[in-house]
């Protein structure tokens, strides 16, 4: 029994050691007050993965020449929120949720985030970006990765790229911390600044 015990715990430890060593670091972004948040058409990636989706798909499908986008980008406790703002507010405009979990470890990236994205995109037709490498991220110059975060970026039907809104939920909005009228609440803000 001691000897089984041995080999399972030096099995364990043997690939806990294998994760850490084979892990990629998580790229940084600096931020600068010198630059300027606004970003163009073409220095967001050509192509996406999305969650619930095989393959990768262009930026020219997802993202059309001409015509005015909304691109939220947060973290699970958010993105559960800001998937209702369709559904709580009378919105027009097209948008894109992006999952920010480029700075989560890469064992956890691959065995339990698409999962969870699936779960909470599940019932949507909202597409999700599953921005693995935070190419996306990068792009648009967020530097919070907090779970309840959010920051909403409006691409213009000239191509450029302009932050218009960050926002912030209740810890564990996932789970149901937040009801009805505190996320619409959440969301109000939002929905006044991308009315037509």
């Amino acid at each position: 029994m001691g000897n089984l015990l041995k080999v399972v715990f030096l099995g364990v430890a043997g690939f806990a050691l294998l994760v850490f060593l084979t892990a990629e670091k998580p790229k940084q972004i600096l931020a600068n007050d010198n630059v300027v948040k606004i970003a163009k058409y073409d220095s967001i990636p050509s192509e996406y993965e999305l969650v619930g989706k095989d393959g990768k798909i262009k930026r020219e499908t997802l993202f059309k020449k001409g015509q005015e986008t909304l691109i939220v980008v947060g973290n699970h406790d958010s993105l559960a929120v800001v998937k209702e703002l369709p559904t709580m507010f009378n919105i027009d405009l097209p948008y894109v949720m992006v999952a920010n979990i480029s700075s989560a470890p890469w064992f956890v990236k691959k065995m339990f985030i698409p999962g969870k994205l699936e779960d909470l995109n599940e019932g949507t037709n909202i597409p999700m970006i599953y921005d693995f490498d935070g190419d996306m991220v990068n792009a648009l110059y967020v530097t919070d990765n907090a779970k309840t975060k959010y920051a909403a970026f409006l691409l213009s039907k000239e191509g450029t790229i302009t932050k218009i809104y960050e926002g912030s939920v209740k810890e564990g909005a996932l789970d149901g911390s937040m009801t009805k009228e505190e996320m619409k609440s959440a969301l109000k803000p939002l929905s006044e600044l991308i009315k037509k």
